[in-house]
């Protein structure tokens, strides 16, 4: 049987894929509970959305079935992590008799959902490349070149898997004289988004360079700690017992969430990449689970935290690229 090559991008995609579905379940019930349960189809019709979920699905596998460029991938995340979330979200009106949105259980099951679609993700990248992968992964880049859209640093990144992995034969060899010589091609004129991401690589060099960094670093975790703080506080001005479940899932996730910045602190001084690493881990769980649980009681505060956590996972995605890139 042959075994499955893995894309490079896998976590990357797929966490995206990921925290897009997330999202749009948190963002759709808190926006239907402030409107008060909308219908639309006028009095005859219910258009549910999730037929929206299933045409955003569609148009993500029309988008990869049709489309060569890489940056396909990244429409397609987006799009199917934001049909999944729609189509999952109403999965208590397809378990149920009488087609009811508000069965208790459906939460659970959406939970359950996005922990196996989590667990996944994780099992996949867990293991290193191997070099026949190493050698697609780094024909993938040549299909960039072709498109103009390999970065140097994505380029790097091939030719030290082809090393790393040791790929050996014709096309390895083939593959790794073709981006040698792609790297020595002059670049064209840049769009606006290859001078944005210029510009902030830049700038997030600047910035670790900065001997305040890490200092810098360390008072925004006091910061959040002391935020995390004052939430559990709240939460246990009764005791621990006195809570629900979900307040109680979200107590322990917080901790848990708290003891990975803890880890990535401590490895700050020694690899800002590995301390960032630990970072995403913190941030990616309070979304996926903190936050879920959160909903459940707080829908205006986990929503307001589910963007704060957005944009902050988009800077710590940033910041891994460029400071792998650097590496």
């Amino acid at each position: 049987m042959v075994r499955a090559r893995r894309s490079y991008d896998l976590t990357r995609d797929l966490t995206t894929l990921l925290v897009c579905a997330v999202s749009t379940v948190l963002l759709t019930r808190s926006f239907l509970a402030l409107a008060g349960y909308p219908q639309v189809g006028g009095s005859k019709f219910h258009i549910a959305h999730v037929l929206y979920g299933g045409l955003l699905l569609t148009a993500a596998c029309v988008s990869l079935l049709a489309f060569l460029s890489p940056t396909t991938k990244i429409v397609a995340a987006v799009l199917g992590g934001i049909g999944f979330g729609l189509f999952i979200d109403e999965v208590g009106k397809f378990v149920t008799k009488n087609v009811n949105y508000f069965y208790k259980p459906a939460f659970a099951i959406i939970y359950v959902c996005f922990i196996v679609l989590f667990g996944v993700i994780r099992w996949l990248g867990r293991r290193g490349f191997s070099a026949d992968e190493a050698v697609l992964i780094a024909l993938e880049s040549l299909q960039r070149e072709a498109v103009g859209d390999l970065s140097d640093e994505h380029l790097a990144r091939s030719l030290a898997l082809l090393k790393q992995t040791g790929a050996t034969g014709p096309l390895a060899e083939g593959v790794r004289d073709l981006l040698e010589q792609a790297h020595a091609k002059p670049a064209d004129d840049p769009g606006f988004l290859a001078r944005l991401t210029v510009r902030a690589r830049d700038a997030w060099a600047t910035l670790t360079a900065h001997p305040r960094f890490r200092q810098l670093i360390v008072a925004l975790l006091l910061g959040g700690a002391l935020v995390s703080a004052g939430e559990l506080a709240w939460l246990l001005r009764n005791g621990f017992g006195s809570l629900t479940f979900s307040q109680q899932a979200f107590a322990l996730t917080t901790l848990a969430v708290d003891a990975m910045l803890l880890v990535g602190a401590l490895y700050l001084e020694s690899s800002v990449l590995v301390a960032l690493h630990w970072y995403e881990h913190a941030v990616l769980l309070e979304i996926v689970v903190g936050q879920v649980f959160l909903y459940s009681s707080e829908q205006l505060a986990a929503t307001l935290n589910l963007a704060a956590l957005l944009i902050l996972w988009g800077l710590l995605h940033w910041g891994i690229h460029f400071e792998t890139a650097r590496s």
